[in-house]
């Protein structure tokens, strides 16, 4: 019976008792990245399920297209049943950061992300300051979906009626309102009425500047 490779690598980590903190110490991540890895929410690059494959123990594994596992080929040496997609989205801002979340974004023409979106709008804004250190770092860049859908416990991008945008996790929405929480938890959460929110989109993906091209390339 074939399973993701997440169902895999929480079946080792159980057996283990590697717990989300200490596979993030192993590969070098945040319990934040590992958890929206494992449960779905993020789609780690190929690289990094090899590594955390590797943390875990497993040493053969044939990966197949559809995001299922079976027996197969070592992990440093994925078969693939078909192609993966390769795509870039344009990098059209940067997030000056404030506090709480909060952030002022300049337009700007700034090159591209290496990676698939299946949203034609993605954009990426580049972060600028450490205010939502660690879950955010000065430097990398936040993908944004605007035409994906969004659910309590994923990261969004808001942008309040007064102009305001923010960068929170999206704590519940009903009742004719959202609760926004802190991505680093250092602030208390935020209740807003949905009528003062001109827009909500979801967070797709933080990614490094390793897949940052350059304008012209």
């Amino acid at each position: 019976m074939k399973k993701t490779w997440n169902d895999l690598v929480r079946t080792k980590m159980k057996e283990a008792g590697i717990t989300q903190e200490k596979l993030g110490e192993m590969i070098g991540r945040t319990q934040g990245a590992v958890a929206h890895w494992l449960n779905g929410r993020r789609e780690p690059s190929l690289q990094e399920i090899a590594n955390i494959m590797k943390a875990v123990g497993i040493e053969e594994i044939k990966l197949n297209s559809e995001g299922t596992v079976s027996d197969g080929q070592k992990c440093n040496e994925l078969e693939f049943a078909g192609h993966p997609r390769i795509g870039s989205i344009q990098v059209k801002g940067e997030a000056l950061m404030g506090v709480d979340g909060e952030f002022e974004m300049v337009e700007i023409e700034g090159g591209w992300i290496k990676m698939y979106s299946g949203d034609p709008d993605a954009f990426a804004l580049r972060v600028k300051g450490d205010s939502m250190f660690p879950r955010i770092n000065a430097g990398e860049y936040v993908v944004i979906e605007p035409n994906a859908g969004f659910y309590p416990g994923m990261d969004v991008f808001v942008r309040t009626m007064g102009g305001k945008n923010l960068i929170k996790r999206l704590g519940y929405d009903r009742n004719g309102t959202y609760q926004l929480l802190s991505l680093n938890q250092t602030h208390q959460p935020l209740t807003i009425e949905r009528d003062l929110v001109s827009h909500i989109y979801p967070v797709a993906a933080i990614v490094t500047s390793a897949r940052y091209l350059e304008l012209n390339s």
